[in-house]
């Protein structure tokens, strides 16, 4: 049985083995002479065996065929459809000439005094910040200079008064 695998052999028939169809060797034009001629010449079977393996695949491939618009007829006629997808749907209208633009200005104005409020803000509190840093700055250089003055009065202490 060993041999048989080896020499490429069919045990059944005695006759060689054809390559894998599926491989890039049976495809290629320059190779595809190893391939049976019942192979070349057999109808490709795997859309059919898609549709019969699994209904929602079946339905996934038929809805690739058709358009999208195809496929939102198709939804809107079965009552599928979203109602809020057809509530919303936009109708072409004309543009309004200038009647908003009142409208666009105060929310213009109003959204520059709202960033001008927040930029102010935002420099306060930076202000504030630099204040209390140097506050600390100079309480931790006020604490260092008492430490130094208190070292050198314990100093004094125990060496005693220096001539």
């Amino acid at each position: 049985m060993a041999d048989s695998v080896n020499t490429g052999i069919n045990k059944i028939h005695y006759r060689p083995v054809s390559p894998r169809t599926t491989s890039f060797a049976g495809k290629h034009p320059q190779l595809a002479r190893d391939t049976p001629d019942s192979f070349r010449e057999a109808p490709p079977n795997r859309r059919e065996f898609d549709h019969a393996r699994d209904r929602y695949i079946s339905l996934q491939l038929k809805a690739m065929e058709q358009t999208e618009a195809q496929r939102r007829g198709e939804s809107e006629r079965s009552g599928r459809s979203s109602e809020m997808v057809k509530l919303s749907k936009p109708f072409p209208e004309l543009r309004p000439k200038l009647e908003q633009a009142p409208i666009r200005q105060a929310f213009n104005r109003a959204w520059l005094r709202e960033q001008r409020e927040a930029r102010l803000a935002e420099l306060e509190t930076q202000r504030q910040q630099k204040q209390q840093d140097a506050i600390q700055e100079r309480a931790i250089e006020q604490s260092a200079k008492n430490m130094e003055r208190e070292w050198a009065r314990r100093a004094q202490e125990q060496h005693g008064p220096q001539r």
